[in-house]
């Protein structure tokens, strides 16, 4: 019997051997005709077994694309640190293939994990490449870490879709846009370890100079397993664009993560999204109350973390929905230090935004913004209806002692009352 995996192989399979069969019966039954059959024999089955190797290896030709395998009932969970996105602080994210609608698309439930918050949605993924379609139903708060998903996880969706599949070896599969040309491809294999498991993947690369980036991609399975990329900058060292790692895989609905409930304690110290400039941001009192005032001090740095002087830039202030509670364009830090006085008029989650616009006069170069931002959390004061509610508790029972004449603990059944 031959060996075969595919389906069609070991069809034909059977059916060579039906031919055989017949060949040999119909020649032992006049030996006179079997010299000439078993050169037609020899002849015909090199033809077949030529051809039917030709199917069999063309239908086990290696190639890859985005959401190849993807399987109903599974999740993946990834950490993604993307330079456009959260500050380039990593966050994880967790996607659900429920089930697909009657369109094909993926209806797939997400959750973000940053810095100690949950974030959860639905969201809609193209068949052909895992890419976001309309009809998802996501928080606003939730729509930046869905770009940095697409920055990330899905870049290679340019070069091989469903309908565009790629190679594991061979040909590149074309350029990437920016400074200089930059041709993307398979350039080997590596055993990868990650925490979502061990693979047998095949780099995907392109280089720009010496910085060579890399995306370690295993076939059928949708996403690549990790990847480090850096940004396109015109002076080195290149910041990282973005880099992730699958932290886990399987079957059935993945359990909603738990957030750490976090409160973010000064002083915080962040790089710009080029890591040319470090932003470091402090405030008195630490507990940040509503309707108290608070004081935060900017301090400016280089990428050496070197003080700098005569820093403009601007200082917003967002809530948890992204509107802009407080901003102040075109500041000046003489002496690389500032302090704004801020006055929450409630609590909860907020965001401060620090842009570098020049240093010493001179703008800052780049495609990129020179930002930095920092989560704070304003602690819920203690609501005047609960004050309220206990101050009538507080009194009836003062009222009630009066009245009976009894003890504070005679009325909750103290053992000592009098």
């Amino acid at each position: 019997m031959l060996e075969c995996d595919s389906i069609d192989c070991r069809l034909e399979g059977s059916k060579i051997e039906t031919f055989i069969r017949t060949f040999f019966q119909s020649s032992l039954m006049d030996t006179k005709f079997f010299a000439p059959s078993a050169t037609a024999f020899v002849l015909v089955f090199g033809i077949i077994a030529v051809s039917s190797g030709a199917v069999s290896a063309y239908a086990q030709s290696n190639t890859w694309y985005v959401g190849e395998g993807t399987l109903q009932d599974t999740f993946v969970t990834y950490r993604i640190e993307d330079i456009l996105t959260n500050d380039s602080v990593p966050y994880e994210i967790t996607i659900y293939f429920q089930e697909q609608d009657d369109r094909g698309a993926w209806i797939a439930p997400a959750f973000v994990v940053t810095q100690g918050k949950v974030l959860e949605g639905t969201l809609r993924l193209a068949d052909n490449n895992l890419t976001p379609l309309g009809g998802g139903e996501i928080p606003s708060e939730m729509v930046p870490f869905i770009s940095g998903y697409q920055n990330s996880l899905t870049f290679l969706e340019a070069y091989a879709s469903k309908s565009d599949p790629k190679p594991l070896s061979g040909n590149p599969w074309g350029n990437v846009a920016g400074t200089g040309a930059a041709v993307i491809g398979p350039v080997g294999t590596e055993t990868v370890t990650v925490q979502g498991g061990t693979f047998d993947t095949t780099i995907i690369s392109y280089s720009r100079g010496s910085t060579v980036n890399k995306i370690w991609v295993a076939d059928n399975f949708p996403y690549p397993v990790k990847a480090l990329v850096y940004a396109d900058v015109t002076e080195p060292p290149p910041p990282v664009r973005y880099k992730y790692e699958l932290l886990e895989q399987g079957e059935g609905q993945p359990e909603t993560p738990q957030g750490s409930g976090e409160i973010p304690v000064p002083p915080i110290r962040k790089s710009t999204v080029t890591a040319q400039h470090q932003i470091e941001i402090d405030w008195r009192p630490v507990e940040i109350m509503p309707r108290e005032e608070t004081v935060f001090t900017i301090s400016f740095y280089d990428n050496r973390a070197f003080p700098e002087e005569n820093v403009g830039y601007d200082f917003t202030v967002k809530d948890s929905d992204g509107n802009i509670i407080m901003e102040q364009k075109n500041k000046l830090a003489r002496l690389g230090i500032a302090e704004h006085n801020i006055i929450f008029g409630d609590g909860g989650g907020k965001t401060i935004e620090v842009v570098v616009n020049s240093v010493n006069g001179v703008t800052s170069p780049g495609d990129f913004r020179e930002i930095a931002e920092f989560d704070i959390v304003v602690v819920p004061e203690f609501p005047v209806s609960a004050l309220v509610i206990a101050g009538a508790v507080i009194g009836f029972v003062a009222l009630m002692t009066r009245f009976y004449g009894t003890s504070f603990g005679s009325l909750f059944g103290g053992r000592n009352a009098l």
